[in-house]
């Protein structure tokens, strides 16, 4: 098994069950002013009990919150402003028996504070994604005998036996045998790899037509899967969190407010100008800013099919000017398709694709699957395969209508007598087909650019995205002939996950705001120390979920430039918020201090602030369409 330090996520259950112990204490704290309010209109001649119940919630929901701002105080504490600030308009809110106010406002600020908890969650889901890949067991062979034990039980120069089918336990050679093996856990790229002797193999990958001997060069955290793991656990720890825009507003407004209000005591020797100057000062509107923007953007984003897990994206998107995208599932279908038929001299394409789809009919591996997908869109018909044959990395050997029929690698068709001519290199997967000793010409395959992707990227550009860079695992000239297509400024091949996060950093480096966006267990670490990451196709892949701050359900890269969109939109929206609360507050605070407010008055005034500030949010529904146009 692959295991992380868990040095980074000490904070998190300790931070869980403060909101968690907060949010219990304010809805047991609105329960009690329910049932005095209740209990208020029933009884009236007891209205000193219910009176009594409202503020006992108010002590309830208030405790904690009074707590933090204190232990801020005494500390210096400057993240725990928001809860001085808080504690003050509780105490002043309670003051003048303003219980369901005082009640109210801590139990908003969680709200807000625990959509901002979940996006903490997310690297500790991918980490546990991505060890969840690693092999539960290993058959290790000694003295020819083979035994099953666990992958931490192995050491480099063992020998291990994996069977098709068998996830393989560590990185190293290939010493005996050959097997197509599906690298997409490690490399993130569809098309499968042919093993042979002396090939280096990867933990995480599975073996998928072959037997295979491997000799172990690395276990656990030395496997490139475990440095994933590790890459991904450092971003966690080393993520520092952008002070909230209502903190940072509050360190000037805390001081402001107690100022004015200290003045206009000791002036006018009125203490309920100065509670009411407390009063509408309070920072409800200020708690619901925040929030109700969120919620709002959140709500659009859901009509969309995509998932916001970090309230953060919604500051931070709009500054991205760097996109990052991964190549395979992100920015192309993720499977192999047949793109080009090149028969030999005498053979049509329809004969050579008639012949390969028949051989491949009888085989499971992805391309043969591809080729047989070609000819049933072009409603071709193929014989059906008899005497199949599996050659484990090097293709298949059947026999059709009479005919010995073969669909693989040149060495294969070498290794039957069958002479290959000669040919030019080309940029995709190929796959050679011959009949009857005589070889019938080659398909390539390559794997297509989504419908709709370079509209999308162009609409990204046009949104102010400066510079485009498509990372992949595969190899130089098919991703210089996607990233043509597609109209990317830099392509970079033939990465591991390292070498993506190390891309990430040096554009962050050189003053970049990175999105990130992929697909896969190789994009998680990227994705979590990207700036902004999305994770498309999440519903199929939970570790990139986990990773990322966004999950795009599905593979249409449209939604990219709607939630930029969004972003921007919720993002004027939520400063619109503060200024509109803190004016407000302004014009309430000179009112109240020229004793023209009572603090009744105030905190109607208060709940005019929250109106205006929800009824704002409320703008950002029709900021994107909820389906594309």
């Amino acid at each position: 098994m692959i295991a992380a330090s868990d040095a980074g996520f000490a904070l998190a259950p300790e931070a869980r069950r403060q909101i968690s112990t907060r949010l219990n204490a304010g809805m047991a704290g609105i329960g009690v002013f329910a049932l005095g309010v209740v209990l208020g209109a029933v009884r009236p001649d007891e209205w000193q009990v219910a009176q009594l119940l409202r503020a006992i919630a108010a002590l309830v929901v208030g405790i904690p919150i009074l707590a933090s701002g204190i232990r801020g105080l005494v500390t210096g504490d400057a993240s725990r402003t928001t809860d001085q600030l808080v504690a003050i308009a509780v105490i002043a809110a309670a003051a003048t028996g303003q219980f369901g106010t005082a009640t109210l406002i801590p139990l908003v600020l969680e709200l807000g504070r625990l959509f901002e908890e979940r996006g903490a969650l997310g690297a500790r889901a991918a980490i546990a994604g991505i060890q969840a890949l690693g092999a539960r067991r290993a058959v290790r062979l000694r003295a020819g005998v083979e035994e099953s034990v666990e992958p931490s039980e192995l050491v480099a120069g063992d020998v291990i036996v994996v069977r098709p089918g068998e996830r393989i336990a560590v990185d190293g050679t290939v010493l005996e045998g050959r097997a197509a093996v599906d690298p997409s856990a490690i490399t993130g790229e569809s098309v499968h790899q042919d093993v042979a002797p002396s090939s280096p193999v990867f933990a995480g990958t599975v073996c998928l037509d072959g037997m295979l001997r491997i000799e172990v060069k690395s276990v656990g955290g030395g496997t490139v899967l475990g440095r994933v793991v590790t890459l991904l656990a450092e971003v966690e720890r080393a993520a520092t969190p952008i002070l909230r825009l209502f903190e940072r507003r509050a360190a000037v407004w805390l001081p402001l407010v107690l100022t004015i209000a200290a003045t206009t005591l000791f002036f006018t020797h009125d203490l309920g100008r100065a509670i009411t100057i407390l009063v509408v000062a309070s920072p409800t509107a200020l708690v619901v800013a925040g929030p109700s923007a969120v919620i709002a953007g959140m709500s659009v984003a859901t009509r969309l099919r995509t998932l916001i897990k970090s309230a953060e994206f919604f500051e931070r998107a709009s500054d991205v000017d760097t996109l990052v995208l991964d190549k395979t599932g992100t920015v192309t279908v993720g499977t192999p398709a047949v793109d080009e038929l090149l028969p030999t001299d005498g053979v049509t394409r329809d004969e050579l694709l008639a012949v390969a789809a028949g051989c491949g009919a009888g085989s499971l591996h992805p391309i043969s699957r591809a080729v047989v997908a070609a000819a049933r869109e072009r409603d071709m018909a193929f014989a059906s395969p008899t005497e199949v044959r599996e050659r484990p990395g090097l293709g298949v050997t059947a026999s059709l209508d009479g005919r010995s029929v073969v669909l693989g690698r040149r060495a294969l068709l070498a290794e039957l007598g069958i002479a290959v001519p000669e040919a030019e290199d080309t940029s995709g997967s190929e796959v050679w087909v011959g009949a009857d000793g005589r070889c019938l010409g080659r398909i390539v395959l390559r794997d297509q650019p989504l419908p709709g992707a370079r509209e999308a990227l162009d609409r990204m550009r046009a949104l102010g995205i400066e510079r485009l860079i498509l990372l992949t695992g595969d190899r130089a000239a098919t991703a210089r002939e996607v990233g043509a297509a597609l109209g990317v400024d830099e392509v970079i091949a033939e990465v591991l996950p390292a070498q993506k996060l190390e891309l990430v950093r040096e554009v962050q480096a050189r003053g970049g705001v990175v999105m990130m966006v992929g697909d896969g267990v190789n994009d998680a670490p990227a994705l979590a120390a990207a700036d902004v990451g999305i994770a498309v196709g999440a519903e199929l892949n939970e570790v990139a979920l986990g990773g990322a701050d966004v999950a795009i359900l599905g593979a249409d890269l449209g939604r990219l430039p709607q939630l930029v969109t969004l972003a921007d939109a919720t993002r004027a929206t939520l400063a619109q918020n503060v200024w509109l609360a803190f004016g407000l507050a302004g014009i309430s605070i000179v009112l109240a201090a020229a004793g023209a407010l009572h603090p009744i008055t105030g905190a109607l005034a208060q709940c005019v602030a929250v109106l205006g500030v929800v009824l704002n949010s409320a703008r950002i529904l029709r900021a994107v369409p909820s389906a594309r146009a």
